[in-house]
């Protein structure tokens, strides 16, 4: 039986038990307020499971939440693990019912979590959504808010550009392959492009963010994957073919892992990657500029930016939903909706752009190549169509091994293509 059948068999007895439970506490519900909680949240606890606090400055998140008690009277219990054992934490959690009120999602896990019954409704529970630029759903159901957002922009080594003769860093694909070609006749390494599975994020991120940069998608408009048959995609396979045969990307890209391209590139490497915008810091030894990806040829509309996120949903089994939900509009928009300060000092203290629609970080210390791709990225938009699929690392690892397959001549594009095809159906059912 698959693990996630089990889970949702277990989720529905929990789920009449919590029903019978709800239903013998009303009570007690109505005693609280006659004592005068009145609902307000006041006095309660409401727990936090995370990465965050792994990854930002020592107290920078225990400060937001001990602000917030202050103002509200409610505590939030930070539960803080490392990104890799963050799922672990959640799962755990829910099989033993001791999942926290809220909790962040990485958008490998969306559907996976859904499907277990893991997240719930984060509308029906309170959350502000018109607080928020992006909202990730399954279905017609919004489960996740993200806070912050990782965008990927293109680094471009300007000194390697230079001593190859370039003159201008290239916006069209036609001028990103002469560009390349012209690098790599001069004796440098040009286009990073990472196809390592032991986090296979390269053909999302790389691949994926130059497709998006053009308008060329995995799915149709009906929002189905469809990648048998679709000539654009093709058309993206072609000209990293082209690179590949022009010998124009980085040697080993079939064991090169996406913190092994950035280091290549802080090392001045090569002239082209592809890579978070938190990973600038990195390059202080290297002229370099961070730009949109490079347009297919003809190609006149907004590009669209690969992204990943700090995002958070509410567990279904919370008891305090409505408060999991005003702490996560108070990330978003402060306690009057209108105050964006939280997630904007989360933002810049990450070298991230914020999700909230009323946060204005300060970038003044951020380099000036930060606040140059922050422009662009607020004059196009995010895409990442791997948000909320199912088995979404296992699909980007059987993709990518096709990907090296057909850049390498062992496999020609039809059948690469009709491949993808059959992990994305099979991911869905």
């Amino acid at each position: 039986m698959k693990f996630k059948t089990v889970m949702k068999k277990m989720f529905s007895v929990a789920l009449v038990g919590v029903m019978t439970l709800s239903l013998a506490a009303c009570g007690s519900s109505n005693e609280e307020s006659s004592d005068g909680d009145s609902g307000s949240g006041e006095g309660k606890t409401i727990k936090f499971q995370q990465w965050w606090g792994a990854e930002l400055p020592e107290g920078y998140l225990e400060d937001i939440v001990a602000k917030y008690e202050e103002e509200t009277g409610v505590t939030v219990e930070l539960l803080t693990a490392p990104w890799a054992d963050t799922k672990t934490a959640i799962t755990a959690g829910a099989t033993n019912n001791t999942i926290a009120d809220i909790i962040s999602v990485d958008g490998a896990w969306l559907a996976e979590f859904a499907d277990m019954g893991i997240i719930t409704d984060i509308e029906a529970a309170g959350v502000d959504t018109s607080l928020a630029s992006d909202v990730w759903k399954v279905g017609d159901t919004s489960y996740v808010v993200p806070v912050n957002n990782f965008a990927y922009p293109m680094y471009v080594n300007m000194d390697i550009l230079s001593a190859a003769n370039v003159s201008e860093i290239p916006t069209t694909w036609s001028e990103l392959i002469d560009a390349c070609k012209k690098i790599t006749d001069a004796g440098y390494s040009a286009f990073a492009l990472n196809l390592g599975t032991t986090n296979a994020n390269g053909i999302q991120n790389v691949f994926g963010g130059t497709g998006w940069a053009s308008g060329i998608k995995i799915k149709d408009e009906s929002g189905a994957y469809k990648t048998e048959g679709n000539e654009e995609l093709a058309s993206l396979a072609e000209l990293f073919k082209t690179l590949y045969d022009n010998g124009s990307l980085y040697p080993g890209m079939s064991t090169l892992e996406e913190s092994e391209m950035t280091s290549n590139f802080a090392a001045g490497n090569c002239a082209f990657t592809v890579a978070s915008a938190a990973t600038m810091s990195q390059f202080t030894d290297v002229n370099f500029e961070a730009v949109t990806i490079p347009v297919k040829d003809g190609y006149e509309g907004e590009s669209g930016i690969c992204y990943a996120s700090w995002a958070v949903g509410i567990s279904e089994s919370s008891e305090n939903k409505k408060e999991a939900a005003d702490f996560i509009n108070y990330l978003l928009g402060g306690l009057d909706g209108k105050d964006g300060s939280v997630s904007a000092g989360l933002a810049s203290t990450m070298s991230a752009f914020p999700n909230s629609t009323v946060a204005e970080p300060d970038y003044s210390e951020a380099p000036e190549q930060f606040q140059s791709f922050y422009e662009l990225y607020k004059e196009n938009y995010v895409i990442n169509e791997y948000i909320g699929l199912a088995n979404a690392s296992d699909v980007m690892t059987s993709m990518t091994n096709d990907l090296v397959q057909y850049l390498e001549g062992d496999m020609d594009c039809d059948t690469m293509l009709s491949n993808w095809q059959t992990y994305l159906d099979e991911a869905g059912e």
